[in-house]
């Protein structure tokens, strides 16, 4: 049986939900097939967790002496929202000690972690995009330039976090400063990106080299202003609908452009994109490319929605990565 490290936590604001995704993969993976056991990170290293108690990882080998063995993990599930996981600095400790994982190259990782080189990425490929200027800190701009060519309102978000923390949406001018400076707390380059009214929706991915799932599209309704974090995590504001309230072309261009986008990007297992539609056009906002997988998160909604189960999918991920 495949020793199988679930890596979750991290340093950033997802840290905590990170873990809730590493605990549902956990209890999810076919204990008939794989010995599975949690990995903490966090600033001092990797630790596995057995019986409550944590061991520290030795990262010459990725392996762990527990009390009763040794283990030598012979896989990485990694559900690191954020850095060290979506960044790919993870897979570059994996890579050199040539042990497969789940998610995206170090490449791959890099590109969708920055929404700037994605975006780049994806220009003049038919994927439509909205209108976006870049901000680092510290630099000069003008706000009576930025608001005419972006327009209002408009979001302010940093450029490489997640859970849509640091992000706000401005209908003022006089509020831009404010949001930046909030974006700014999370990173030091900004995003403000042009305002798409439409239907948010999201649609998960998987490739290996023999098949393709394209998983249903999700449409988010929510309370809120916009899928803020608070939307994102607390019951009751969000409707997440799958199949999404969309037609069957809106519905069929969503699923292409995630096949093309997954493709263009050199993406690796499970993934999720995000997109506004509006006038039938889907709107490319993200990729994620370690989407939560805690039993409320959309992937796994939208794996039930095509009569598999998590535990299916998780083995095909595994496995797939043993015959690259």
């Amino acid at each position: 049986m495949r020793n199988i490290a679930v890596l979750a936590g991290g340093c950033t604001s997802e840290r905590q939900i990170s873990l809730n995704s590493g605990k549902q993969v956990l209890d999810n993976l076919d204990k008939t097939l794989y010995n599975s056991f949690l990995v903490e990170v966090n600033v001092d290293g990797l630790f596995c967790i057995d019986k409550e108690k944590k061991y520290q990882v030795n990262l010459n080998d990725f392996s762990c002496a527990l009390p009763e063995k040794t283990v030598k993990f012979d896989f990485a599930y990694i559900v690191l929202h954020g850095s060290p996981g979506e960044d790919g600095k993870i897979q570059g400790y994996l890579d050199i000690l040539n042990i497969p994982y789940s998610s995206c190259s170090i490449y791959a990782s890099a590109i969708t972690f920055n929404k700037l080189a994605s975006k780049k990425l994806l220009e003049n490929t038919g994927v439509h995009l909205a209108k976006s200027m870049r901000i680092e800190q510290g630099m000069s701009f003008c706000l009576d330039e930025l608001v005419d060519e972006i327009g209002l309102p408009c979001f302010v978000k940093p450029n490489t976090a997640g859970s849509s923390y640091g992000v706000t949406k401005v209908y003022e001018k006089d509020k831009l400063i404010d949001a930046i400076n909030h974006a700014a707390e999370e990173d030091s380059t900004i995003i403000v990106e042009e305002f798409i009214k439409g239907v948010e929706v999201s649609c998960g991915v998987f490739k290996t080299k023999n098949q393709e799932i394209v998983f249903p599209v999700t449409e988010i309704s929510t309370k809120n202003d916009f899928f803020d974090t608070e939307a994102k995590y607390q019951p009751g504001l969000t409707d997440e609908i799958t199949p999404a309230r969309i037609s069957d072309e809106e519905t069929k261009a969503v699923q292409d452009f995630t096949s093309l986008i997954y493709d263009i990007l050199e993406l690796s297992g499970i993934v999720r994109i995000d997109y506004i539609v509006k006038d039938k056009k889907p709107y490319f906002l993200e990729v994620n490319s370690i989407p939560g997988m805690s039993a409320e998160s959309i992937i796994p909604k939208q794996i039930r929605a095509i009569n598999k189960t998590v535990t299916e999918i998780l083995s095909l991920v595994i496995e797939s990565k043993f015959e690259d």
